[in-house]
């Protein structure tokens, strides 16, 4: 019988990721204290891998307005 292997845990970034986008989707008290409590859980890294997911968040949101500036202005190949 093949030994079972124990999945492995989610990274301290896929967890602050979850967490932000369950708060932000469908924000309430209860889903805010469990980010809170994770927060505690390790005060170096839980903080900056939640900092990396809202940095993520802020990149992904900055390219959409990019992407929406070049579709009602496209490039005019030069001819102005």
């Amino acid at each position: 019988m093949a030994p079972q292997i124990a999945p492995e845990a989610p990274s301290a970034d896929e967890t602050a990721w979850r967490l932000y986008m369950e708060l932000r989707e469908r924000p309430c008290r209860t889903r805010a204290l469990k980010l809170t409590h994770w927060l505690r859980e390790d005060h170096v890294v839980h903080p900056k891998a939640l900092e990396r997911a809202l940095r993520l968040w802020a990149l992904a949101g900055a390219a959409m307005v990019v992407s929406r500036r070049r579709n009602l202005h496209p490039p005019t190949g030069g001819i102005e």
